[in-house]
């Protein structure tokens, strides 16, 4: 009987897990917190590796198929990458889409949803990228105004 009931709480455990929604964060989720600043050093947040995250942001696109995005880097705000200085390596985002983003435009605001891992890589000259998503889901962003400031129009 005990058996039983540790196999039953083992499936509800893994189907729990495995539909479990994912976490949804804002750019400043990227930069970890801590009581020592040390100017020009670039810090991750180790917490959000290989976790399920859901993260808002600009499409700069870096590799096209037709009208397919297969990867692109999300940025957040419009002309981040293409503006001098770029942004810092923890405020870039690397996306291998699952299947092409058949958006419309650049710079065009949507949600990632994806598996989040640290890989800093010099992106095509553009800038440093500190993270990398492979992205299982990417939909247009239709926030309200106000609800992130830099998706305000």
């Amino acid at each position: 009987m005990r058996k039983l009931k540790y196999l039953i709480f083992l499936l509800l455990f893994i189907t729990t897990a495995a539909y479990a929604v994912p976490k949804e964060i804002d750019w400043d989720d990227l930069i970890p917190w801590t009581a020592v600043f040390s100017p020009g050093e670039v810090k991750f947040n180790k917490s959000l590796v290989d976790k399920e995250i859901k993260i808002p942001g600009y499409v700069l696109p870096l590799d096209t198929f037709g009208r397919g995005v297969n990867s692109f880097l999300l940025v957040p705000y419009i002309g981040a990458c293409i503006h001098v200085p770029p942004p810092a390596p923890n405020q870039l985002v690397y996306v291998e889409a699952e299947k092409p983003w058949e958006g419309l435009a650049w710079w065009e605001p949507v949600y990632v949803t994806g598996k989040m891992k640290i890989e800093t890589q010099n992106i095509e000259d553009l800038a440093i990228v500190g993270y990398e998503m492979a992205a299982s889901k990417i939909e247009y962003y239709l926030g309200e105004t106000g609800v992130h400031g830099f998706f305000d129009w």
